[in-house]
């Protein structure tokens, strides 16, 4: 009797599912052996290599499951110790990366990085709907540059709070784009936990542990 395929990795779930695979094929795989032995003729006994190549695959296989179940603990452990350590951020003031920006008390502050000097920068900010809300001139020098934005669009009108999208577009003398780097400060209302660990809620906009770059207040 052959072993079945079971799948090693995953959820605690598929674990407990892949120890009861393995359980139901053992007993089979007993069965069969004792029927086989009952049944043998004694001029000319079955060859028991097999049998102890089945009986050696059915052990590996389970070492390899309980070192999963293992492994799935140690992350929980590990997703439950990050979101207590992000939960010393509630209240902060944290800066992260990416081009999420999140308007918190119609206030939002965000930067850009450009590697070398531009000849014309130009950002724009974006609603969920991906509507343009706002556009303005960029400083174009090589390196950080942070502003702070009202919340209000390009006509004037107070917008809600939110998630909003940063865009920056800056050329050089020759047309070519220059590639820059956005990051977004927002302040830490909630602590949320994933399957990826601990997630940052910024005033209803989430991101994840591994955006934070810098907590700033």
């Amino acid at each position: 009797m052959a072993i079945d395929s079971i799948n090693t990795s995953g959820t605690g779930a598929t674990s407990t599912k892949s120890m009861s695979k393995l359980a139901e094929n053992f007993d089979q795989f007993l069965t069969l052996l004792t029927t086989q032995l009952k049944n043998q003729d004694p001029l000319s006994p079955m060859d028991s290599a097999e049998f102890t190549n089945q009986l050696v695959q059915f052990a590996g296989v389970e070492q390899q499951i309980n070192t999963n179940k293992n492994l799935e603990s140690l992350l929980t452990l590990q997703k439950s110790s990050q979101v207590m350590n992000a939960l010393s951020l509630m209240g902060k003031k944290i800066e992260v990366t990416g081009d999420t920006v999140p308007l918190q008390d119609k206030s939002a502050t965000f930067s850009y990085s450009l590697p070398k000097t531009a000849a014309q920068t130009i950002y724009s900010i974006s609603d969920a709907s991906g509507r343009t809300v706002y556009t303005g001139a960029g400083d174009s020098t090589a390196g950080r540059h942070e502003y702070t934005w009202n919340g209000k669009s390009s006509a004037g009108v107070q917008l809600p709070d939110g998630t909003y999208t940063l865009s920056v577009v800056a050329l050089d003398a020759a047309g070519k784009q220059i590639k820059a780097s956005t990051t977004a400060i927002g302040k830490v209302t909630g602590v949320e936990s994933s399957d990826n660990g601990a997630v940052l809620n910024l005033g209803g906009t989430r991101v994840s542990m591994d955006r934070l770059s810098a907590v700033v207040g």
